[in-house]
Parts: structure tokens; C-alpha cells; sequence
């Protein structure tokens, strides 16, 4: 899926996040262009330290007591900072807590077919 400036994909075990990011990788993207979000920290941290992308835990403790107290979502408010459509972080929203996990890119690689 791409959305303006970002390429979006979604995967939803460990085994095909680690082959999507050696997909990307061959698509031309560097490590350091990669995001992952995922709730499971475990995952994170295996991908993390495997392949080098950036990770993001959502629904952390922290942003559960965020959540509390000030009634705003930290899963949405993160979505809502990639410059998405309320459509596209429903839907991500959706994913994340149905254990999926979202990978992102800094940019788009318009060299890709």
C-alpha cells in the first residue's frame, strides 16, 4: 500500500515480517528507511536487533497511562503522525490491535515496480 510519501505493508507473524524486510531491503530500501510497529515487544526486539529497522511499540505502559489521562489514543496519535487519512489509521488501528504488524518506509521508492 502506498500513501503519499510512504510505502506501507502489513504482516502479521514474525516469520513474514522478517522476509518483507529482506523484500523491502531488495526493493532498494536501506535499514534505516524501515519502521515497524507492532504490540508484541518480542517481536520488536528480535527484528530490532536482526535486521537493524527502526521499531515502534504501540500500547506501551506509558501510552496506556497517557490514554487514561488524557483521553486520547497513543496508537492513533503515532498513525496520525505519518500524515494519513482517518480511513488509513482506522485501518492500521484495526491491524495493530488484531496483533498485526504495520512496516513503513520514510519515503517511497518510486524505482519499484
Amino acid at each position: 500500500m502506498k500513501s503519499k510519501n510512504r510505502e506501507f505493508e502489513v504482516v502479521y507473524t514474525e516469520q513474514e515480517l522478517e522476509e518483507k524486510v529482506e523484500e523491502m531491503k531488495s526493493w532498494g530500501y536501506d535499514k534505516n528507511d524501515i519502521h515497524v510497529l507492532a504490540n508484541n515487544a518480542d517481536i520488536l526486539n528480535s527484528v530490532e536487533k536482526q535486521e537493524g529497522v527502526h521499531t515502534h511499540e504501540t500500547e506501551t505502559i506509558t501510552d496506556k497511562f497517557k490514554s487514561v489521562f488524557t483521553g486520547e489514543d497513543a496508537v492513533r496519535e503515532e498513525l496520525n503522525a505519518l500524515d494519513l487519512s482517518q480511513t488509513e489509521i482506522d485501518e492500521f488501528h484495526d491491524i495493530l490491535d488484531d496483533d498485526g504488524i504495520v512496516l513503513y518506509t520514510d519515503h517511497r521508492n518510486d524505482t519499484r515496480i
